[in-house]
């Protein structure tokens, strides 16, 4: 029982259980800001999100594994809880579940299920430690979101909201390398003043855009501003690893509200608020499990 219990615990490792529900508010995201219905197709879109994010995680840390022996030694596979094989099979069975799951939705779904997967490989396996690394990264959040719009319509509010989330996640991504290494301040400071922008623009296009119905995104923004602030400002001061890594942290939660803020501005303060509910496992796993 024991040993089935140290397995399962490697597993929620690998796949970084606690983020996972940062991948499905993405989807939320996209289909109400594309004006979708949500049906049984969304919510099988849902899962298939889930399943992309878990398969990506995993297959990371199989392309990883001997650069973690040297830089992560505590993670599954260089600890020797979990073998490099048996890490790319889960990656290979997420994605291809995602890819199932996103077939039974419709072909769009599946079309963007279908780059949603490459980008992943592509950024795992080629695209990581190169220039465009972090540009394929936010790609594959955008293309997250995509799979609830591909069930509605790309309007300007759908292009906007994805355009915010691309840039929120290429900054983040950005900082993220520095994980391991002390972060120019330059690097910390740009990225405060990044996050500060897209969180203005945002605000305008709440209220300028979106007419009055948008105002209630405001208190998602509001409460990613107060998420992302306090670990941001201890970066700057001393931007080594470990606060680096809080930022990082902060950072991929804080897409659960910004998700939340252009859901609420599209459907109402409940409908944000339960795009939102999904901080609380996040959180919650995240004092238990790895999740960076």
């Amino acid at each position: 029982m024991q040993t089935h219990k140290r397995v399962l615990t490697s597993l929620f490792e690998l796949v970084r259980l606690p983020n996972i529900f940062t991948a499905p508010p993405d989807v939320m995201m996209g289909l109400t800001v594309s004006g979708a219905a949500l049906t049984s197709s969304a919510a099988t879109l849902l899962l298939a999100s889930a399943c992309a994010y878990a398969g990506g995680m995993a297959l990371n840390d199989a392309c990883d594994a001997t650069l973690d022996a040297r830089e992560r030694p505590e993670r599954p596979i260089p600890s020797g809880r979990i073998t490099r094989a048996g890490a790319f099979t889960v990656a290979g069975l997420l994605l291809a579940l995602c890819l199932g799951l996103a077939a039974a939705s419709g072909l769009r779904p599946f079309l963007v299920a279908l780059g949603l997967v490459v980008a992943i490989v592509v950024y795992d396996a080629v695209a990581k430690r190169t220039a465009v690394g972090p540009a394929v990264m936010a790609s594959c959040r955008a293309l997250n979101a995509g799979l609830g719009i591909a069930l509605g319509a790309l309007a300007w509010p759908a292009v906007g909201a994805v355009a915010i989330l691309f840039a929120y996640v290429l900054i983040l991504t950005l900082v993220s390398r520095f994980e391991v290494m002390t972060a120019p301040v330059t690097l910390v400071r740009a990225a405060a003043i990044g996050f500060a922008a897209l969180l203005a623009i945002a605000v305008a296009l709440f209220v300028l855009g979106w007419g009055p119905g948008g105002l209630t995104g405001l208190v998602f923004l509001a409460l990613l501003a107060a998420w992302l602030g306090p670990p941001v400002r201890d970066a700057i001061a001393d931007p080594a690893p470990r606060r680096i890594i809080g930022v990082i942290k902060a950072a991929v939660l804080g897409i659960i509200l910004l998700d939340a803020a252009f859901t609420s501005a599209s459907r109402g303060l409940v409908s944000g608020a339960l795009v939102a509910a999904c901080f609380v496992p996040a959180y919650v796993l995240g004092r238990r499990f790895a999740s960076a």
